[in-house]
């Protein structure tokens, strides 16, 4: 999975959001895949991670709650909307890769 996730940097621009694979080694299961995202203008704990749903793998994305509230100005509100668009993204990108495995077995 870690290959996955370097391509998809490789192939969009490095102005994207922080990525960074906390398990390496994608095995269909709850607990497996967990890819760490940092959002530029929030501080909000972000991850993106497989969830088997009626017999198969579809990645989610969590956000974790916070404590305290979030006040962005025009700039850094505009960073966060394509931080988002970049995490939708990069969501498809491994649902592809991970149908692209399920199809072969």
């Amino acid at each position: 999975m870690e290959n996955w996730v370097n391509e998809y940097i490789e192939s969009h621009s490095g102005d994207s959001v922080g990525v960074a694979v906390l398990d390496k080694n994608y095995e269909a299961g709850p607990n497996s895949g967990i890819v760490v995202v940092t959002l530029r203008s929030a501080s909000t704990i972000t991850f993106v991670h497989p969830e088997i749903r009626q017999g198969l793998p579809v990645w989610v994305v969590t956000f974790e709650g916070r404590n305290e509230t979030l006040d962005l100005d025009d700039v850094a509100l505009r960073q966060l909307a394509q931080d988002l668009k970049d995490l939708a993204e990069l969501r498809s990108f491994l649902q592809e890769k991970t149908d692209a495995v399920v199809l072969t077995h």
